[in-house]
C-alpha cells in the first residue's frame, strides 16, 4: 500500500481571517418567547428486533436525514430506518471475521451516496456494500494513510468523510499524554495532513486518570468531530469555542461567543491522577457540576445552528442527579451568536439530537422499542 505524503499545519497559517470571538448578530432574540411541544413517534420493525442495548451509540444518519441506521455490534447487523415512514425498511448483514469481515474495521460507519458504507476505526478503513462484500481499492491500514514519523497520537476516532471532495478525516489523540489533531486525508490526490488544534488542549485539564491495583482507567471528556456543509466543526465539553475547518481553502478558525446565560468554560481545578473509585467519582462530581457544552446541530430549512449546554442540579441524596439545568444557543450559518434561552420545563438534554424538516429529532426508548421524542419549536 502506497503511503500518502504527510504535512503539518499549525494554527495561523491557513487562518481564514475569522474574528475570533463571534458577533452577536439580528435586532430579534428568536428564542426570548421561544415555546415548544413533544410529540413520541414509535418506529415499527414489524417482527424484527432492534437492539436498544447501547440507546442511541452506534447510530447514524443519512446526509439527508430521511434516514436513521442502528447498527448492532452483538450481531453485526445495520438496521435501515426510514423516518418518513417511521419503518424499518432493510437490514444489512456484515460478516466479522474473514475476507469480508468488518469487525478489524471498526464501529464507525460513513454512509455514501451510492447506497455503499465506509467502516472505519483506529486501525483500518474500508468500503463495504449492503451486501457485506469489501470493495477494494477502497481497503486501507492507517498507517499506511499517515505518516507515523509525524503523527502525534497512538488513537484516530470520529471518522467523517466529504463525499464530494472525497476527503475523510479522523481525530487524533494519544491515551497516555493527549493531543488533540485534526488528520486530512485525501483519497483521490494522495496527500494527508495533520492540523494542530491547541485551544482545545484545555480539555486534558478535565482528563482523570485512576491507577488502581492491577488496571488504570482514563476518564476524559470527548471532543466532538462533525461535517456540516461540507466544512468541519470540532468541539469540546469543556468550553464554548468552536474549530471550524474549511478544506477547499484549506484555512482553520477559532471562534469563541459572548454568552449570557452560561459560563464560557469550566474553571473548577481538579486532581488529574488519583488512586481509587472513591477519588475518581469525586473528580467526576466536580467536572460535572460544572457547565457542559454539546455539539452544533444544523437545520437546514432555517439556514442556522443550534448547541445546547447544561448545568448539573446537584442531588441532596445518594443517588447521582438527573436533572439539569438546560440552555439553547442559535447561531446564523457564518457562526455568529444570534440568541440564547433556557427552554422551560427541559431538564436533560435530548439525546442523539438532530434536525430534520425544521424540527428537532432526539432518541428515545419506548417500552424498548426505538422511538424519537420530536420537539416544534415556536418562536
Amino acid at each position: 500500500m502506497k503511503k500518502l505524503p504527510l504535512v503539518v499545519i499549525f494554527l495561523g497559517l491557513f487562518s481564514c481571517g475569522e474574528s475570533d470571538t463571534a458577533q452577536q448578530t439580528g435586532s430579534q432574540n428568536i428564542l426570548e418567547n421561544l415555546t415548544y411541544s413533544v410529540d413520541t413517534l414509535v418506529v415499527n420493525s414489524g417482527e424484527e428486533f432492534i437492539n436498544l442495548k447501547f440507546e442511541g451509540l452506534f447510530s447514524f444518519l443519512s446526509p439527508d436525514h430521511r434516514l436513521f441506521y442502528k447498527y448492532d455490534i452483538s450481531s453485526m447487523q445495520l438496521k435501515e430506518v426510514d423516518l418518513d415512514q417511521l419503518a424499518l425498511t432493510a437490514t444489512y448483514y456484515f460478516e466479522r471475521e474473514g475476507l469480508h469481515g468488518v469487525e478489524v474495521y471498526g464501529r464507525t460507519i460513513a454512509p455514501l451516496s451510492n447506497g455503499n458504507f465506509i467502516f472505519s476505526g483506529s486501525k483500518k478503513i474500508g468500503e463495504f456494500s449492503k451486501s457485506g462484500e469489501l470493495l477494494p481499492p477502497f481497503d486501507y491500514k492507517l498507517d499506511d494513510l499517515i505518516d507515523q514519523t509525524q503523527s502525534q497520537g497512538d488513537n484516530y476516532s470520529q471518522f467523517t468523510y466529504i463525499e464530494e471532495n472525497k476527503i475523510g478525516f479522523f481525530l487524533e489523540t494519544h491515551f497516555s499524554d493527549p493531543v488533540f489533531n485534526l488528520i486530512s486525508i485525501n483519497f483521490e490526490e494522495e496527500n494527508s495532513k495533520v492540523i494542530d488544534l491547541p485551544e482545545m488542549d484545555r480539555t486534558n485539564d478535565f482528563r482523570v486518570v485512576s491507577k488502581e491495583p492491577g488496571f488504570t482507567l482514563n476518564w476524559a471528556q470527548v471532543l466532538t468531530l462533525q461535517v456540516i456543509a461540507s466544512k468541519i466543526y470540532i468541539t469540546t465539553p469543556v468550553h464554548n469555542g468552536i474549530y471550524r475547518y474549511d478544506p477547499v481553502k484549506e484555512c482553520l478558525d477559532y471562534i469563541t461567543f459572548p454568552l449570557t446565560l452560561t459560563p464560557a468554560k469550566k474553571t473548577k481545578q481538579i486532581k488529574n491522577e488519583v488512586s481509587s473509585e472513591g477519588a475518581r467519582n469525586e473528580q467526576i462530581d466536580i467536572i460535572n457540576s460544572e457547565v457542559r457544552f454539546y455539539e452544533l446541530l444544523w437545520d437546514e430549512q432555517s439556514n442556522q445552528f443550534y448547541r445546547f449546554s447544561s448545568i448539573l442540579i446537584l442531588s441532596n441524596s445518594s443517588e447521582p442527579s438527573t436533572k439539569s439545568e438546560v440552555y439553547l444557543s442559535a447561531f446564523d450559518s457564518d457562526l455568529n451568536l444570534i440568541s440564547e434561552a433556557q427552554p422551560e420545563d427541559l431538564t436533560q438534554v435530548p439525546q442523539y439530537p438532530f434536525f430534520k424538516d425544521g424540527k428537532l429529532w432526539s432518541y428515545v426508548n419506548v417500552d424498548d422499542e426505538l422511538g424519537f421524542a420530536v420537539f416544534t419549536f415556536d418562536f
